[in-house]
């Protein structure tokens, strides 16, 4: 009998040498926590959570370096730095890690500031509050050319559908064409012949889309995040902050009109 479980002992170990261990290795990388958003919505669980993504993606940081109060660009961008030099990998899945409502950067955002929290569906135009202090996030593609950010939109309370309907006027006017589903959108170029062909009256429109811009972000400091990048992966400056700021009205034009709504571009 002793012989016999010697026996099976033996072909145990066998059988785990022969193990891929590189397959094991890969199989075994934790990429993504059972965590809800409204886990990041308070402070009760901040530490775990920084935690569990110190763990698991960057064992190598020092999660003593964190941000202790109000946020810095300068200081949070030397911490993103850290995190994509060690694992870039992981820093992607960071910044665009699945949470419900919540967008690219911010979930990054919650890792870094030991005293921010995820605004919540209740927060109105309020993404993450860090030390009191409410911050919109938008990640953004940056041009360092234009010095402009694009990409994004503003939020769904913002009543632009007059605006398009305009702009698709002029554009049929104009005999412009887009097959498809873009029958009621306005490219970039389309934009650029609508505005010398019909100057005032595109200004007009830019004018109400300026104001009404500006109302929707209002006193409220965006951070905005570069997402520069494609498929999941980022550029090599993809994830950094560009720059926190109020967004006022001479900082909006019409860079696009998609999806039924006006995306802006913001200059930096």
């Amino acid at each position: 009998m002793q012989r016999f479980r010697t026996f099976l002992k033996e072909m145990a170990a066998v059988n785990i040498a022969d193990l891929n261990t590189e397959f094991l290795k890969r199989a075994q990388k934790v990429t993504s926590f059972n965590l809800q958003t409204k886990d990041f919505e308070s402070l009760q669980y901040k530490a775990e959570i920084q935690h569990l993504f110190n763990m698991h993606f960057f064992p190598d940081f020092d999660l003593d370096n964190t941000i202790k109060g109000d946020i810095k660009m300068d200081v949070a961008n030397k911490l993103i730095k850290q995190l994509k030099s060690e694992d870039k990998t992981n820093f992607n899945k960071l910044h665009y890690y699945n949470l419900k409502g919540v967008g690219p950067g911010e979930a990054t955002l919650y890792f870094l500031c030991d005293k921010a929290m995820l605004g919540g569906g209740a927060s109105a135009g309020v993404d993450i509050i860090i030390a009191g202090k409410k911050y919109e996030v938008k990640a953004a593609n940056y041009s360092k050319n234009t010095g402009t950010l694009t990409g994004f939109k503003l939020g769904g309370t913002v009543p632009l559908g007059d605006m398009v309907t305009k702009a698709v006027e002029m554009k049929n006017m104009m005999g412009l064409k887009t097959q498809g589903k873009g029958q009621n959108e306005v490219n970039t170029s389309q934009i650029d012949a609508i505005r010398k062909k019909f100057p005032a009256d595109w200004k007009k429109i830019e004018i109400q889309y300026g104001r009404a811009a500006a109302k929707y972000f209002g006193n409220t400091p965006v951070i905005f995040i570069n997402n520069n990048g494609s498929g999941g992966r980022l550029t090599a400056d993809g994830g950094e902050i560009v720059t926190i700021k109020k967004v006022g009205f001479n900082d909006i034009q019409i860079h696009t009109i998609t999806q039924g709504t006006i995306k802006p571009r913001v200059k930096v």
